[in-house]
């Protein structure tokens, strides 16, 4: 009997938590065959670029040291057929050319500066490709013995060359060129200057 002083107290029920699954071993070992075969799949694509890449980049790099070549026997129309139809380059000196006519014209004017014992390589080439049919190269043009605006022949001239390839077809092609000329390098004369000796 209860009596009226007396308080039921509810009873609580707690749900009792589901049962931990138990491991899918099938699915788990389908999902990491899935996980395998993509992974393969991109090696194999990023491997493939990059051996595409690699059989490119004598081509890209073929563009400076024609260029260089071009320049030293005095062929303004072998310079200017590395370039792309609608091309543009900056000479080192500032001068904007756009189109081959306006590259023959300008490259033509140079061929003063050459010399019989002029000399011109390309050297720390840096290439990159953004795309499998464009690449970027970075490099220093060396120049030797040529003949400045009064006439004296200046030994060594450093210039910084940057150009933007595309293929065209089975070919590459320069879109567009930029020379500056680099910093002298460091000599006996301007290391005492610099010390201050």
């Amino acid at each position: 009997m209860t009596t009226k002083n007396e308080m039921k107290i509810p009873q609580t029920y707690r749900a009792s938590a589901p049962p931990a699954p138990k491991p899918d071993v099938r699915g788990l070992m389908q999902r990491l065959g899935i996980t395998l075969l993509a992974f393969t799949l991109v090696l194999g694509v990023t491997g493939s670029a990059n051996a595409g890449q690699a059989q490119d980049e004598p081509a890209v790099r073929a563009l400076g040291d024609n260029f260089a070549k071009a320049f030293v026997e005095k062929n303004p129309e072998l310079r200017t057929s590395l370039f792309a139809e609608n091309g543009t380059f900056v000479t080192p000196v500032g001068d904007f050319l756009q189109g081959h006519a306006a590259m023959v014209k300008d490259f033509g004017s140079e061929a003063q500066a050459v010399t019989a014992t002029t000399q011109a390589a390309f050297s720390n080439y840096r290439i990159r490709f953004i795309k499998p049919d464009l690449a970027v190269a970075d490099a220093v043009l060396t120049l030797r013995n040529i003949n400045g605006p009064d006439g004296s022949v200046i030994p060594v001239i450093p210039v910084t060359f940057f150009y933007v390839a595309s293929r065209h077809g089975d070919k590459w092609l320069i879109e567009d060129g930029r020379a500056h000329f680099a910093p002298a390098p460091a000599n006996a004369m301007t290391k005492s200057a610099m010390s201050g000796n």
